[in-house]
């Protein structure tokens, strides 16, 4: 089953279609945020998530205490954005699902337990799954949360939601941030049976730890990709189009997967 689209999405969707059409000029201010949460029935936290992801991606930008603006589009943005599983696979074109191996509580692990900030003896929350984008397995997650976080799961449908989508929009906990470790690894006995390789083949390890605000760490993840459906891009900018060649190094424009159809 597909996984839908998260109301931030949605939300952010509709504003980039009314953009793109014209229907707002280079300039113009946006509805407000109330205007905006009445309009879409969403949360205040949906709509900022939107609003972000938009700026981001180069088609707003924002004043303190004004508003939200639409960019002239013949300048791009130089940011990148943290994504979900899901939005990857739309964007590729692709229905994204999970199949739930897995969801129960360990024992503490000192890396993780280090990485997510968390006292040496608190337990985690653990959650296996094979990703699928239209029906293959594309890659394979664990994931682990603090028990105040992994808590929210049990009662939620881990096939067709993401963590993001349970954490965002269901708890209104904003993930603002996220830091990746990209890596070669073999897969093991357990991961390749999964991801229908033979044990020891290469994958792709991205090592990721996404936060919410104040810098709290919401849960720490492996996810290894089958190098045959995945690869990254990145797109680089060698000036700075107003100021001339960058003494600062290469902005970064664009860093994002591509999967195979």
């Amino acid at each position: 089953m597909e996984q839908q689209a998260s109301k931030h999405e949605q939300v952010k969707q509709h504003l980039h279609k009314e953009i793109t059409e014209g229907n707002y000029e280079p300039g113009e201010k946006l509805p407000s945020e109330k205007r905006l949460c009445d309009y879409f029935k969403v949360s205040r936290v949906t709509v900022r998530h939107a609003l972000q992801n938009l700026e981001n991606d180069g088609f707003i930008y924002r004043k303190q205490g004004v508003g939200a603006f639409v960019s002239n589009q013949n300048y791009k943005s130089n940011l990148v954005r943290l994504t979900d599983f899901a939005e990857d696979m739309r964007q590729a074109g692709l229905q994204s699902s999970s199949r739930l191996i897995e969801l129960k509580k360990v024992d503490p692990i000192k890396e993780v337990n280090e990485i997510l900030d968390i006292r040496p003896d608190m337990k985690l929350i653990q959650v296996d799954r094979v990703r699928l984008g239209s029906g293959k397995p594309i890659a394979f997650d664990t994931t682990w949360l603090p028990p105040g976080y992994g808590q929210l799961l049990f009662d939620e449908d881990l096939t067709t939601q993401t963590i993001y989508n349970i954490i965002e929009e269901k708890y209104e906990i904003p993930i603002n941030a996220g830091s990746y470790r990209i890596t070669a690894a073999n897969a093991n006995k357990f991961i390749s049976k999964h991801l229908k390789l033979s044990e020891g083949d290469a994958v792709l390890e991205i090592d990721r730890c996404s936060r919410t605000t104040g810098n709290k760490k919401v849960y720490f993840q492996k996810r290894y990709y089958n190098p045959t459906h995945v690869s990254y891009v990145m797109e680089l900018s060698r000036t700075d189009e107003s100021q001339g060649p960058s003494k600062q190094g290469l902005p970064l424009k664009e860093f994002s997967p591509r999967f195979a159809k």
